[in-house]
């Protein structure tokens, strides 16, 4: 039998769950003026913009599917123009879901995109809407996914990560620095999982993956762009070791890997 992963991507976009933000323990009320407050709603629609959906677009592998995960309840001026961003984005769609606890919305987002029935295994990948991938990353998610399961004897689920990749800090001094991740960040992370098994790469805490799963994971070159910001939810801090690209080497890795130049970052 001939072994393929089907690639299915989840974004996030202010979804109001009953559980998952700092907030969700003053009840879903406050969780809810907060991701709709319209000043953070247009800072993150600026995010989505330059960061999340420009990278997803510029994909050089097109062939995989990704939900926006949004609430019942997402404003409809705001789902308008959600909508008209991704319009012509043929491998998004957007899937709207009343509060629940956040990993059954997940197991539903990703329930909700199209079935591959030649694929054997599925690979499952989180992006989030304020944050960048390289143009490569569906890529080397297949090319990689497609390579282990040749050689894996194991076939219990595996996990993909990019740990080398820029933070973006505009209230930094220097607003982007390279860093070298000791375990495996959220961006353009995937999970292999033979079809039929309902684990996903939002199983668990993306951190600790690695003492639960056999985690391939790649430096070769910088594969994300995480934004630092007043409106992050979780820490968003490097835990690992700085990298030493220069200037020079910024403005290189932007244009090449993400489709960017620093003036085009210049109001995040």
């Amino acid at each position: 039998m001939k072994l393929k992963a089907q690639i299915k991507g989840l974004m996030r976009f202010s979804y109001l769950s009953e559980n998952g933000f700092a907030k969700s323990t003053q009840g879903i009320d406050a969780t809810r003026e907060m991701l709709y407050d319209p000043a953070r709603l247009d800072r993150r629609f600026k995010l989505f913009e330059k960061l999340a959906f420009h990278t997803m677009a510029l994909q050089e592998d097109t062939d995989f599917s990704c939900a926006i995960l949004i609430g019942d309840s997402f404003p409809d001026k705001a789902r308008a123009r959600l909508e008209g961003i991704i319009k012509d984005f043929k491998p998004m769609q957007i899937v709207s879901l009343p509060p629940m606890v956040h990993i059954q919305a997940v197991k539903q987002a990703f329930n909700a995109l199209p079935d591959d029935p030649e694929a054997t295994h599925v690979a499952t990948f989180r992006q989030d809407d304020d944050d960048a991938m390289h143009r490569s990353t569906t890529a080397r998610i297949r090319a990689v996914a497609d390579t282990m399961l040749k050689v894996r004897i194991d076939k219990k689920p595996f996990v993909i990560a990019f740990n080398r990749g820029l933070y973006l800090d505009a209230q930094s001094e220097t607003p982007i620095t390279e860093w070298y991740e000791r375990a495996p960040l959220g961006i353009g992370l995937a999970m292999v999982t033979p079809k039929g098994d309902h684990a996903t790469v939002f199983r668990r805490n993306h951190r600790n993956l690695v003492e639960y799963y056999d985690c391939y994971t790649e430096v070769g070159r910088p594969m994300w762009i995480r934004s630092v910001h007043g409106d992050n939810d979780s820490t968003a801090q490097p835990q690992g070791r700085a990298g030493k690209l220069r200037p020079r080497g910024v403005k290189r890795v932007l244009r090449d890997g993400f489709g960017l130049t620093l003036d085009m970052l210049d109001d995040l």
